[in-house]
């Protein structure tokens, strides 16, 4: 399943700071509670304090924009995240405030309820001329990957900036290509633990 870029659900964050583009959820409805959640979050300039999430885990990654700063009150530790940055996991009920240099900024968020499901977050570039990757989807998980930058052809799928590949079939091969150099692109797996 693709699911497109101008395809995701515009929505005011849960503190109002900001503006997040819903890729996809479970439960997909419109109630606060969810199992897990992917979007894109748009971050304006200065910054803001982050929306609480109790009893969720977070990834971040920033795939538009030049540099992000998470200054994270629960242990006094400031982050630095860009583009060049590997995904930056923490609990949704951790006390955050951002800080950003620039008119606005972009981030990609995978959420997950905790102790009912996990994810992993992987960032990865490809270019035109190399090999293509061949991963499968061979256990009880839903596989996302998310373009970034660039342009990828997933199966006999193309997919642009923003745009995001599901699958959550026991597909024997995905096979993944670039069209572009430096295609920039995140890689997600959402787990339901079991019982």
């Amino acid at each position: 399943m693709i699911l497109r870029a101008n395809q995701h659900k515009k929505m005011i964050w849960k503190n109002g700071g900001g503006i997040t583009y819903q890729i996809d959820r479970q439960p997909n409805d419109d109630q606060e509670d969810f199992d897990w959640r992917l979007s894109m979050a748009q971050i304006k300039y200065p910054g803001g304090p982050f929306s609480l999430f109790p009893n969720i885990d977070r990834t971040l990654s920033i795939i538009d924009g030049n540099s992000l700063t998470l200054l994270i009150k629960n242990n006094n530790q400031s982050i630095q995240l860009d583009q060049n940055s590997q995904p930056f996991s923490f609990p949704g009920e951790f006390s955050i405030d951002s800080q950003i240099n620039e008119e606005t900024l972009t981030d990609f968020n995978v959420m997950t309820k905790r102790n009912q499901f996990k994810h992993t977050v992987q960032r990865f570039i490809l270019n035109k001329n190399q090999n293509s990757m061949n991963i499968s989807n061979n256990n009880e998980s839903i596989l996302f990957i998310l373009v970034s930058q660039g342009i990828l052809q997933i199966n006999q799928f193309i997919l642009e900036k923003g745009d995001v590949f599901k699958c959550i079939d026991k597909e024997n091969s995905i096979l993944i290509s670039s069209l572009k150099d430096n295609t920039l692109f995140y890689l997600v797996y959402i787990i339901k633990l079991s019982s």
